[in-house]
């Protein structure tokens, strides 16, 4: 089934399921958009300017597959701008691009996540990220993780969040429908870095970070 969702293209910005954005809102056409989703649902479907979007004019470009977030917290100044924060609800694909008056509309339609076979092979998969997250994280300053129970989602979200990913890798994470397979790529980042840690600590220790050359 379809619905309909205003898009808010960034060149830098994925929008992963259940994690937080904030935003500054500036432009005009996106506080129309902003006022009009506080007046109904407050759902806003974030997507990725594809590369060249420099030269692509009022409208560039964008990848097909987003992240939706509902609007839980904002606050409006005085000149008009908006300060909000989006919590990511779900995936979406675009299926038609419905307008761009003030702002882009398109008919979507929403991506179910692949589960984990069985609960144990989740629960499983849950704990061996986080034994290697907080195997690393010390050492390279990373972010803990919230402090309230994750759902699998969320939690492999928070992560990638985490780990230091461009845009268009998080993209290609956004776009892997299958959470196990998601969790692959997470684990396989993170063994790659403690591995380039135990090589690089006799000589680095000072200023070690693996995911730089």
């Amino acid at each position: 089934m379809t619905r309909r969702l205003p898009i808010f293209a960034l060149p830098g910005v994925v929008l992963m399921p259940g994690t937080l954005l904030p935003l500054h809102i500036f432009e005009p056409r996106y506080r129309a958009m902003v006022s009009d989703a506080l007046a109904g649902d407050r759902t806003i479907g974030m997507a990725l300017m594809k590369p060249g979007w420099e030269e692509g004019g009022r409208d560039p470009e964008i990848f097909a597959v987003g992240g939706a977030g509902e609007i839980v917290d904002s606050e409006r100044l005085d000149d008009g701008r908006f300060n909000v924060i989006l919590q990511g609800l779900f995936r979406y694909r675009i299926v038609q691009e419905a307008g761009v008056d003030p702002y882009r509309l398109a008919n979507v339609e929403p991506i179910a996540s692949l589960p984990f076979p069985d609960a144990g092979e989740e629960a499983k998969a849950a704990r061996t990220l986080r034994r290697l997250f907080e195997a690393v994280r010390t050492e390279l300053d990373l972010p803990a993780l919230p402090d309230e129970t994750l759902a699998t989602e969320r939690l492999f979200s928070e992560l990638a969040l985490r780990l230091r990913y461009e845009p268009a890798e998080l993209q290609a994470l956004l776009e892997t429908d299958a959470l196990p397979a998601r969790c692959e790529a997470l684990a396989a980042r993170l063994r790659d870095w403690s591995a380039r840690m135990r090589l690089l600590a006799p000589f680095r220790r000072e200023q070690m970070d693996p995911g730089r050359n």
